[in-house]
């Protein structure tokens, strides 16, 4: 996979709040009333009671104000709502479970299309498949898929919405197993920028069908989505965490384990801050023969960890409980590393030594499935096995906001020359170098659609191709 290695990252340095957003005029009240009319579903202005609640996103960093809120019923309500911000020239924010890292739910001044009314998931046993409304979470879909022990590739936090994880590509513990989120979407419904409502799979649109599988909410508004299911239903999973001080040993234990570990075993390491020092703590999610799981997890185990949490349990439950993270303000950035290298561990585990509360250095390897399909098969390009890391932190004040912004940013230039991509869904800032390295060699085919299907940029607050730029 050769992915843009320039050094990415300066729109970081904008205010967080500001970043990819435009200013618009007052709405006209007359052409608030005529849009109610038209649609099926809820206009929510400032004066609605809900719309505290509504314009509230995952990342509470952002707190913006959209003029309009349209709580849309139907496909038809989003076309009305699309022909509507561009009669108006707004900007206009698309929301299914409002947990873009760069809070691209939610814009100021503009209107949001929020799908969150359409949260209907239908399973066909027999078929194998899965149909669910865009504005379902992954624990919409997990609930409905456990009833009849069926899964498919999801989120590990139960309330991200499976539009934008689909779109962005999509990671899981079921991903070294059975691809990526995209990589097991079968069609779409898709409301284009024109009104159209169109299908894409292999077979119809299937260039659109192409960049909706990693190009992210660039080309259309995706309003259902059908998905491949496969037999779950127990899986031997949870936590190990290990006493403080030993980040050097564990890491490399991590990779090793990480080189032998069979498709059926996913596993995810974490660097978390402690007052007696950084600890290491892992995700294990095994979805084969416990018995062999459990054989497995033997080397991890001989490393003394002081909590070991990993025992036989549904799918069900370990997705709803092995990735506890909660709505709160927050910045994060990402990477993409080959190679956990040598260097690349002492960085880590120099910067965690000094790390502010709230900080986290999550490492996701990226082998099995999910590293097997070609990169131009899909928009999503990272598919060779390597380590996508999500360096994060949160904050509860304005003086933790600053020196916890700061570590991230320090960490991830550190660790900037040795990166080669990243991954669109963890970033929570961007810029013009940001989205051609989460696009990589995929990046100039993506841009011929954005053309086709959205010429004037319409939808434009995401990690946004350009459709006059150049490859």
């Amino acid at each position: 996979m050769a992915l843009c290695a320039s050094r990415v990252g300066s729109a970081s340095d904008l205010p967080l709040a500001t970043v990819a957003q435009d200013s618009a005029a007052p709405i006209d009240a007359a052409a608030i009333r005529r849009l109610s009319a038209e649609i099926a579903g809820q206009v929510i202005t400032p004066t609605t009671p809900v719309y505290e609640t509504a314009r509230q996103v995952f990342n509470r960093a952002f707190d913006r104000h959209p003029a309009l809120i349209v709580r849309c019923a139907g496909a038809s309500d989003v076309a009305r709502t699309l022909a509507f911000v561009q009669r108006l020239h707004l900007p206009v924010a698309v929301r299914g479970g409002g947990h873009s890292r760069a809070g691209f739910g939610v814009c100021d001044g503009g209107v949001v299309i929020d799908l969150a009314g359409l949260h209907t998931v239908d399973v066909d046993a027999r078929r194998r498949v899965a149909h669910a409304a865009a504005g379902a979470l992954a624990r919409d879909v997990d609930t409905a898929t456990q009833r009849v022990g069926l899964a498919t590739v999801m989120g590990g936090c139960p309330t991200v919405g499976v539009a934008g994880l689909t779109m962005g590509g999509g990671e899981g513990l079921l991903m070294s197993k059975y691809g990526a989120t995209c990589d097991n979407l079968l069609s779409a419904q898709v409301v284009t920028v024109d009104g159209r409502r169109i299908e894409a799979n292999e077979d119809n649109n299937p260039d659109l069908f192409w960049a909706i599988r990693g190009g992210g909410g660039n080309f259309g508004v995706v309003t259902a989505l059908s998905y491949r299911l496969h037999p779950v239903t127990t899986v031997l999973a949870g936590t190990l965490t290990y006493p403080p001080g030993r980040i050097p040993e564990l890491l490399q234990a991590f990779v090793q384990f990480v080189s032998f570990a069979p498709d059926e075993m996913n596993v995810v390491g974490e660097v978390l801050p402690s007052v007696d020092g950084p600890r290491f703590h892992m995700l294990v999610c095994h979805c084969g023969d416990a018995r062999h799981g459990t054989d497995l997890l033997a080397p991890l185990r001989a490393l003394a960890p002081s909590d070991d949490r990993i025992g036989v349990a549904s799918y069900l439950a370990t997705q709803a409980t092995i990735n506890p993270y909660t709505a709160g303000a927050h910045f994060q950035t990402n990477l993409f590393l080959p190679t956990l290298t040598s260097d690349a561990i002492t960085t880590i585990n120099t910067a965690a030594t000094a790390a502010p509360p709230g900080t986290r250095v999550f490492i996701v390897p990226l082998y099995g499935a999910i590293s097997r399909v070609p990169a131009g098969d899909t928009a999503f390009p990272l598919r060779s096995p390597g380590y996508e890391l999500d360096i994060m932190g949160r904050w509860s004040s304005a003086e933790e906001e600053a020196e916890t912004v700061r570590w991230v940013k320090n960490l991830r230039d550190a660790l900037q020359p040795l990166s080669k991509g990243v991954y669109s869904n963890q970033l929570g800032e961007t810029s013009d170098a940001l989205v051609r390295a989460a696009y990589g060699p995929n990046y100039a085919r993506l841009a011929m659609i954005k053309r086709k299907f959205d010429p004037a940029n319409v939808l434009r607050l995401n990690q946004n191709i350009d459709p006059n730029s150049s490859s």
